[in-house]
């Protein structure tokens, strides 16, 4: 981490770019434009964004289950949404897409006041982006700002599912080659249930979730449990193994009656430093590359 080490000050779009640039001997980044996130999600839904239910005229279709989703309620503070450290590098046919339910979970905060950092589930998204991108897996990055979305309509934090199913149905009308839909989250668990050492070195584990109020878990079920049972294979112990959830005071679908191939998981928790949540996504990049590989 010797490119980072030495800068202090750095926003997280910056943070991100020397980390990827660290496995990266020619990254190069372009300054760009903040995007007006207003304007872009009215080109995306053409709706009126102070009048969400303008989304039932306009037939878009989602579920509400923000009534009985008491896991869901509170957003994170600290952290910030992420830019793109690669805003100039275009994917062509992706057939995976990354995005963040919930983009704002956050890992260690190891050395911030050196460096004013705070990383993210969103920063991960964009670091296996690009490992999945360097193994022949083309795949893209949910951009749109999830918690701006949810403040323009007045939703509560519950709702990011509600917004995350109409940015996926967006994303595969735009790209109908996407066949791989990963939402990546962090636990809140502590350190001894998040943290794995394998072979000398240590990871953030990852816990499956499945949500058993989908009609058609079964499918998703078993999509995961294959990917599960690679990783644990390759590296044993990586792994917390598959939490199914229903009932009062869960989400209990998590957007997985859009596709079998929908995939949530959680890498780590709050305690977990990035260089753990790093040698993680190697083996998620790894393990994904080889299951789609083997599944198209």
């Amino acid at each position: 981490m010797s490119k980072i080490s030495n800068q202090k000050n750095i926003s997280n779009s910056e943070f991100v770019r020397l980390l990827l640039a660290e496995g990266n001997p020619n990254f190069t980044v372009q300054k760009k434009e903040k995007k007006n996130f207003l304007d872009s999600v009215l080109s995306l839904f053409q709706i009126d964004l102070k009048n969400p239910f303008q989304m039932i005229k306009n037939n878009y279709s989602y579920q509400d289950y923000s009534d009985n989703s008491s896991d869901e309620l509170e957003q994170p503070t600290g952290s910030e949404y992420v830019e793109d450290p690669y805003p100039e590098k275009e994917v062509t046919e992706p057939i995976v897409y990354l995005y963040n339910t919930h983009q704002l979970e956050e890992y260690k905060q190891e050395n911030q006041e050196s460096y004013n950092v705070t990383p993210n589930v969103m920063m991960l998204s964009y670091i296996i982006r690009e490992k999945l991108n360097d193994k022949g897996i083309p795949t893209i990055v949910e951009e749109n700002d999830v918690s701006a979305f949810l403040q323009t309509n007045n939703w509560n934090y519950a709702s990011s599912y509600k917004v995350t199913k109409l940015l996926m149905e967006d994303a595969k009308t735009k790209n109908p080659t996407l066949k791989y839909f990963i939402d990546l989250h962090r636990d809140s668990v502590s350190r001894n249930i998040s943290t794995a050492t394998i072979n000398g070195k240590s990871y953030a584990k990852i816990l499956f979730i499945i949500g058993l109020e989908n009609p058609n878990y079964q499918e998703n079920l078993t999509v995961t449990t294959t990917i599960n049972n690679m990783l644990e294979e390759k590296y044993p112990g990586i792994t917390r193994g598959i939490y199914k959830k229903e009932g009062k005071g869960v989400n209990g679908v998590y957007n997985q009656d859009f596709d079998k191939n929908t995939i949530l998981f959680e890498v780590g928790g709050p305690e977990n430093t990035i260089e753990e949540v790093l040698n993680t996504a190697d083996a998620i990049s790894t393990v994904l590359a080889e299951y789609i590989e083997g599944d198209i």
